[in-house]
């Protein structure tokens, strides 16, 4: 069946996706536009706070989740259970901030920050991040991509509309944004409950304690994974909130807002990989699962690379057009984020293939070191030089450098210890080709254009489209040359080309 297939599911999520992800990009935009450098900053500070909670809150227990109703089909109650225990992670966080927490650790905490706005600030992130994405999980468990996509565009649909809506009307505001998040998700998932089909669950009996033994045994490396993951996120942005101000939390955070756009095929495929190594995994299909590692692995690294590659050279441009004066001091940061994007795609591939094998001892180890040693790294790049323990003073730009870095340290560590245990030789020239090659043909394509338009008067969109059109065609002959650096071969990109209709015979001979 279509559902079935990973390729056609991959390529229903990336075409949904791109969709999706336009929407999304584009409300991201208003919104930081309109509110500008410093109050986007203070949103973004208080949804990167709540994300960091969360990781905390779950403990892991969502990466079982998944990779339990990934293996087999689970039954009412053993969804039922996971429900009961998110339920309990929002209403226990949101009593105690709520009613306990005295004003000065409020202060201290979400430096000055309101209550009532850290309340819907959490809310919106717990129902965007935990209670969506169980439904999420559950549709991609039962291979149910299609609907999943279609209701996730749906929602961004719907959430452009009424920002834009909010701003013509100017009620655009941090807590008026949390407000509708909130609402927005509370709805999909009450219409997600009828499109996915949770009565065709079974109804067998649910045995507490061997369900218990198994979230141990999974999530007992992750707790404290978790907590680590808690501190040091949220210890990141704190410490560019605190030293750094709003105005340099907004160009990281729209900063790294731009750096989704490269993970667009990431983004598609990550659920489906997840259930498919887990499937895998639980057959005992060691070949299977490191064919799968190796070729989304360079796939979605190369994919990565060429996107980010071509707008790295723009980033001045872009910022301007999308996001007007204000914003533009922080192109550089939004450059270098660009940059990072690629090694972030395998970052999340990684750590898909661990959880879904449950090498959740490794990925705390990995993780934990990294997350331990990346803190005091923070505070010496934010810390001005006036501190008690002198810092750099570098703000966003600085923490734009500082993941990058630990990012391609930490993809190649962790991509050299999964080929031990497939007893694969670690092979990581396929980064330095491919990302190498597409910048040096991105800022080819850039500096061509610029000459061009400095003789013809060309208006930036064109050159815009020059470009385009100069790069896309370097970067398919660089792919035929080396097509290793993407995981494919000539014989597959010319059985796609015929597929596609597009090219009946290869016009390079082998």
């Amino acid at each position: 069946m279509l559902k079935s297939s990973v390729k056609s599911r991959f390529i229903i999520t990336v075409f949904v996706n791109f969709l999706r992800s336009a929407l999304s990009f584009a409300t991201g935009l208003i919104i930081a536009r309109n509110l500008g450098p410093g109050s986007y900053g203070d949103y973004s500070f208080l949804l990167a706070s709540f994300v960091a909670v969360n990781k905390v809150l779950e403990m892991g227990t969502s990466n079982a989740f998944y990779t339990f109703m990934s293996q087999k089909p689970r039954s009412k109650k053993f969804v039922g259970s996971y429900v009961a225990w998110q339920f309990l992670q929002f209403v226990v966080p949101l009593t105690i901030i709520g009613l306990f927490f005295p004003n000065t650790w409020i202060n201290l905490i979400w430096l000055g920050q309101q209550r009532e706005l850290i309340l819907l600030a959490f809310a919106a992130v717990f129902m965007q991040q935990q209670a969506w994405q169980t439904m999420v999980q559950i549709g991609e468990s039962m291979r149910l991509t299609f609907r999943v996509q279609i209701m996730n565009l749906c929602l961004a649909m719907a959430h452009i509309i009424l920002v834009t809506a909010m701003w013509q009307l100017d009620f655009l505001s941090a807590k008026y944004l949390f407000g509708l998040i909130t609402t927005e998700y509370v709805i999909i998932i009450l219409i997600s409950c009828k499109v996915i089909p949770l009565i065709q669950l079974s109804n067998d009996p649910l045995n507490g304690k061997a369900l218990f033994k198994e979230y141990r045994t999974y999530c007992t490396p992750l707790i404290l994974y978790s907590l680590l993951g808690f501190i040091h996120d949220f210890a990141d942005r704190w410490l560019l909130q605190n030293f750094g101000g709003s105005k340099e939390q907004g160009f990281y955070s729209i900063g790294y807002q731009f750096s989704v756009i490269s993970l667009l095929a990431t983004g598609s495929m990550l659920n489906i990989f997840w259930k498919e190594i887990a499937e895998a995994h639980e057959s005992e299909d060691r070949e299977r699962m490191l064919h799968l590692y190796q070729k989304v692995c360079r796939f979605l690294y190369f994919s990565t690379a060429a996107t980010s590659a071509f707008l790295i050279p723009w980033s001045e441009e872009i910022t301007r057009i999308t996001l007007g004066p204000t914003f533009v001091e922080g192109h550089m940061v939004i450059a270098v984020m660009f940059f990072y994007a690629a090694h972030r795609a395998l970052f999340m591939v990684n750590g898909s293939m661990l959880l879904a094998t449950g090498q959740t001892r490794f990925h705390f180890i990995s993780g934990g070191i990294f997350m331990i040693l990346s803190i005091p790294t923070s505070y010496f790049i934010q810390a001005p030089t006036s501190a008690a323990i002198p810092g750099l003073g570098w703000g966003a730009m600085g923490m734009a450098i500082k993941v990058t870095i630990f990012s391609i340290i930490m993809v190649n560590i962790v991509t050299w210890w999964i080929g031990r245990q497939y007893e694969k030789s670690f092979n990581w020239t396929y980064q330095i080709v491919g990302m190498g090659g597409a910048l040096t043909l991105g800022w080819l394509a850039f500096s061509l254009v610029k000459q061009l338009a400095a003789g013809l008067s060309l208006g930036l969109y064109l050159q815009v489209g020059a470009a385009c059109l100069l790069y896309f065609p370097m970067i398919v002959a660089l792919l035929w040359q080396f097509p290793w650096i993407a995981g494919t071969s000539r014989e597959e990109m010319r059985s796609i080309l015929i597929r596609a209709k597009i090219l009946r015979k290869a016009p390079f001979g082998e």
